[in-house]
């Protein structure tokens, strides 16, 4: 969904309206705007396709997890909305069962607009209708429920019987947010859950610097021990870019990051949504290196220059993969909460 959105956003004529706001802006003029978001509707399946969707239980907290679309279908109706049809698998942690897997899908109708704040673009998306939902656990890493006098309260009494009778009601009430995708005037997207007023932006860790450059990535997340995030994947278009990254570490001593080919990526991340224990990656990374924690808040930047293809980047904190591993103590679970922002643009 929100790559669909971000290249909607990134097809718009917005030079050309950026002149004209109060006209496209009139609610007497929807036809209008509609006609405008119509540009991208030819390609947005190739679109959502290309990059994975953060997972949080609010939009203050950090991600969880991620879900990777595999199949998208489109299909505008007559009065106007979007009618989308999405398949795809992820993962999440919670301390209950600590990762799971699921697959999902769901067919959504879209209301579609946007507003113009000078030369800045709001493109909403507001679910009208959801015909389709499914959501289906494919593992648990922690089946039985932890000892507690309230676990058997819980439906099914297990874990997997909880997550999967909870997991359609997760996804119905995530899709029915909507979300708000700006577009600035130098072509560069933010993505907001729920429908952002014109002139707010959504919650990010990093203040941007360099406007030349796409941002891929700006957010929070948070690695438990013994799990990973696999961030992307993350399309170079051209010969002689770089990821430009940013990075800070709290909560635990350090984490791995990890820059890997997506051919690979995709057979690590098959292999870590199919079974409890995180292995080891099945290949050589383009960087390999520990982002260690810093008590005066300094950033880790690097510079990573990629031939034109599509990476991960992993964030790992594990024994079986990057050149680090977690304290080991039973009962001690130390979160590592990573900030980080990935930035695509010409290689120095």
């Amino acid at each position: 969904m929100l790559v669909l959105a971000t290249f909607l956003a990134a097809c718009t004529p917005q030079a050309y309206i950026a002149i004209m706001p109060g006209v496209v802006n009139n609610p007497a003029n929807r036809t209008l705007r509609r006609e405008i978001l119509a540009f991208g509707t030819g390609s947005l399946c190739k679109e959502v396709l290309k990059q994975s969707i953060p997972l949080k239980l609010r939009d203050e907290d950090p991600t969880l997890g991620r879900f990777f679309p595999k199949t998208c279908k489109i299909e505008p109706l007559e009065n106007g909305d979007l009618y989308v049809q999405f398949a795809g698998f992820g993962y999440a942690w919670s301390n209950l069962t600590k990762r799971l897997s699921f697959s999902a899908s769901a067919a959504i109708q879209y209301e579609q607009d946007f507003r113009l704040d000078g030369s800045t673009m709001y493109v909403y998306f507001k679910p009208a209708a959801t015909t389709a939902k499914k959501f289906d656990l494919k593992m648990v890493e922690q089946s039985v429920m932890p000892a507690s006098p309230v676990a058997p309260l819980f439906p099914g009494g297990d874990a997997k019987s909880f997550m999967n009778q909870i997991g359609e009601g997760m996804l119905a009430r995530e899709i029915g947010r909507g979300f708000t995708v700006i577009r600035e005037s130098d072509g560069s997207a933010s993505f907001g859950v729920g429908l952002l007023p014109v002139g707010e932006r959504p919650l990010a860790p990093f203040e941007r610097r360099d406007d030349a450059r796409l941002l891929y990535v700006n957010e929070a997340i948070e690695i438990h021990q013994e799990q990973r995030d696999y961030v992307g994947p993350l399309e170079v278009p051209e010969k002689g870019m770089a990821l430009y990254l940013t990075m800070s570490v709290t909560g635990a001593p350090s984490i791995d990051l990890l820059v890997v080919p997506r051919a690979l990526g995709d057979a690590w991340l098959d292999q870590y949504a199919a079974s409890p224990q995180a292995g080891p990656a099945p290949g050589p990374a383009v960087l390999d290196e520990t982002v260690t924690l810093d008590p005066t808040g300094k950033l880790t930047k690097r510079l990573v220059r990629v031939p034109k293809g599509s990476y991960y980047v992993v964030l790992d904190n594990t024994g079986s993969a990057g050149r680090s591993s977690p304290p080991q103590a039973a009962l001690d679970d130390r979160a590592a909460l990573v900030n980080l922002g990935i930035e695509l643009g010409d290689a120095p």
